[in-house]
């Protein structure tokens, strides 16, 4: 059977967070154990109680541990933290006041002695943060207390031995002619009412006689104990006869305590420690409302689809130099010996800016492989500033290309014509720096269809259909949150992750960096995870379902002779500055393009124009629609039938260009059209 305790308090003191309060309302403090009867004493502050536990006769329940109790508040269960009697607690003070009835009737009865030794096993439970006060009679003489002149002599000490010492002197010396129980009980609530309100209080009263000499009567007791709360009251009947005496049976009564009667002095003993084992049975319970929270994520489940790319990158013809300088720059891959030029292949190549950081090498490779070529290497400057008028700086840089491809790629300096001039034949503004660092270059040119063609290349891409994940925590603590962490994971790697202090916000938007897809494809499952830690330093950690990856492998896919999904991608037309125009070679590779359109009649196409971001976003925003329309309008009329319900065209602006816009080498990329052909395919 649980017996249940049940007090509403406002309880101050008790923090969700710093400088706001809670309503500490019906706390529920209980025991599993049979028969366990938990009054809960008093709080003591947040996150601690003192409770009292006795059995059905009252009498208490010692040896308690964590597993004996719980707390709850409004049905949410705390974590036990610890459990203390008193005899192990060094937080809270107890405040013992003992009126003890030293009259002369105690050496007529021989009761001194056993007295002495009954005290000493209450004073065994003394520990050195407790407050024990004697009261005890004297004649002739009187203290004022409380307003009145009592005849009492008072002691206090933490310190048992000390304690022991007056008591024996009290008793070993000359004992009272009269009894004053009523002077004392006055006294001795004068300190209970003295005492911490939030500390507990005992009080004891020891009488082998009625009061027969006190200024004051048992009503002016009643009146002082109506005064006082929260203290537990005891009395031990040392009167002759066999009744229990009933003023002091309503004093233990009023104050929520016991009395007990002893009729002879061998009987002390055994009821001073029943009464120190009253004083013990109360216990200091420490306990936390966990902090609980939750993980919700969205979408479910997300595609990781391998895409077959046939990538045909345009080759720029440029080698952009520094001020001043006709040193090739470091971004600009070389190789240091003839040895390295053998195994080199650019179909290894993936990405346009990859490829264009070997343009040294595959113009080597491509003048090697096709020994009638010739290329023209037209130095250039910006005129502006100290390159104003320097053709002898042009004629340097040009001079750097060829060395490079004489003695590297061994090309007969026959096949290389150099040429200088100030700005190039279609250059840049020179208005800003952004115009004048691309002017600063050197141009490769070639009548043979080979050396400028486009790079070809053929890897696997992914695309996936949901590169973000939104994710909602909530973290449910009466302490405040500290701080939070939400990481995003997949294989090992971790694909996201953001944090804080102080409570998160509902949701958050977390891209996901999928730098490898296939190996969170393989994986098979995101998992997303919640680290938080409240005020308490208490721990929270939470997981969501699992984000399960539907992964699309094209080698699966051909192996169950499914289709997969192949795309080829040009970013082939190369247009120069604010211009819209296509020139005759790029003419050629629209001519191409149309050719894969007519073969490929269930393929989408797309045809997006970018520009720069020299100029303002309407002007470009217009640009690029001209360039996606002069290429449409050229696929259009190549491809034949009537294939524009499945090719679209949109201009991009400046806004998500392909490339970053910091270097030359990218405004020159973005200045371009993008073309994609996407379908599916079996073989």
């Amino acid at each position: 059977m649980i017996y249940r305790w049940i007090f509403a308090v406002l309880l101050v003191g008790m923090f969700c967070g710093p400088g706001l309060a809670l309503d500490a309302k019906d706390l529920l403090v209980e025991s599993p154990r049979e028969g366990a009867q938990v009054a809960l004493d008093r709080i003591i502050e947040d996150g601690k109680v003192l409770v009292r536990v006795a059995d059905a006769d009252n009498q208490p329940i010692l040896g308690l541990t964590a597993e004996d109790f719980s707390v709850s508040q409004f049905g949410r269960k705390a974590r036990i933290v610890s459990v203390e009697s008193f005899a192990e607690n060094l937080d809270v003070p107890r405040h013992i006041v003992l009126m003890l009835d030293n009259s002369g009737s105690m050496e007529q009865r021989n009761a001194v002695e056993p007295l002495l030794a009954a005290m000493d096993e209450l004073l065994k439970i003394m520990r050195p943060i407790d407050q024990v006060h004697l009261v005890v009679f004297i004649d002739g003489q009187t203290q004022r207390i409380g307003g009145r002149d009592l005849h009492v002599r008072t002691f206090s000490s933490s310190d048992a031995d000390a304690l022991r010492n007056f008591v024996r002197q009290v008793y070993q010396g000359r004992l009272t002619v009269n009894t004053f129980l009523f002077e004392g009980m006055l006294a001795a609530l004068d300190i209970v009412g003295r005492m911490p309100a939030d500390e507990p209080k005992f009080m004891v009263v020891f009488s082998d006689g009625e009061d027969l000499n006190s200024r004051y009567t048992r009503d002016d007791v009643s009146q002082s104990i109506q005064n006082l709360e929260r203290f537990e009251a005891y009395a031990i009947d040392f009167m002759p006869g066999a009744a229990t005496d009933p003023f002091l049976s309503s004093f233990a009564s009023r104050g929520g305590g016991q009395i007990w009667k002893a009729t002879e002095e061998a009987a002390l003993v055994p009821i001073f420690q029943a009464v120190a084992s009253k004083m013990q049975y109360n216990y200091v319970i420490s306990y936390l409302f966990p902090t609980e929270g939750r993980l919700a994520v969205s979408p479910a489940g997300l595609t990781i689809e391998e895409v077959k790319t046939i990538d045909a990158s345009p080759l720029l013809g440029h080698i952009y130099f520094d001020t001043g300088s006709s040193d090739i720059p470091p971004r600009y891959q070389r190789f240091t010996n003839r040895l390295d030029t053998v195994t080199f292949e650019e179909q290894q190549l993936r990405g346009t800016l990859e490829k264009y950081y070997q343009v040294l090498n595959i113009f080597g490779k491509r003048l090697a492989t096709n020994p009638d070529a010739s290329v023209t290497l037209v130095g250039c400057n910006m005129d502006f500033g100290e390159e104003k008028g320097r053709q002898d700086l042009s004629a340097q840089r040009a001079e750097a290309v060829a060395v490079y491809l004489r003695d590297t790629w061994n090309i007969d300096p026959e096949r290389i014509r150099l040429e200088a001039r100030n700005l190039p034949e279609k250059p840049s503004t020179s208005r800003i720096d952004e115009g004048r660092a691309d002017n600063r270059r050197m141009e490769i040119h070639s009548d043979h269809p080979a050396i400028l063609d486009l790079v070809r290349s053929t890897y696997l891409n992914y695309r996936i259909d949901n590169s973000s994940l939104i994710v909602r925590p909530l973290i449910d603590s009466l302490y405040g949150v500290a701080d939070w962490r939400i990481q995003v994971s997949a294989g090992g790697t971790t694909l996201a992750e953001v944090a804080g202090e102080g409570a998160p916000n509902d949701h958050y938007l977390l891209p996901l960096k999928l730098d490898r897809p296939q190996d969170v494809g393989a994986a098979g499952s995101i998992a997303v995870s919640l680290e938080a830690r409240d005020r308490r330093d208490q721990q929270l950690s939470v997981a969501a379902e699992p984000v399960k990856v539907q992964f699309l492998q094209t080698s699966r896919r051909l192996a169950q002779q499914l289709d997969y999904r192949v795309q080829e991608k040009y970013a082939l037309i190369l247009f120069d500055f604010d211009r819209d125009t296509i020139d005759a070679r790029n003419q050629g590779i629209v001519e191409q393009i149309a050719a894969r359109i007519r073969a490929l009649p269930q393929a989408a196409v797309e045809i997006v124009g970018h520009t720069d971001n020299i100029g303002s976003d309407a002007y470009n925003q217009k640009l690029s629609e001209r360039r996606a329309k002069a290429v449409y309008d050229l696929l259009l009329a190549a491809a034949g039938g009537d294939p524009d319900k499945r090719i679209q065209y949109r201009g991009a602006g400046a806004q998500d260009p392909p490339y970053d816009n910091l270097s030359s080498e990218s405004r020159a990329f973005n200045r371009t059209v993008a073309i994609t052909l996407e379908y599916l395919a079996r073989d």
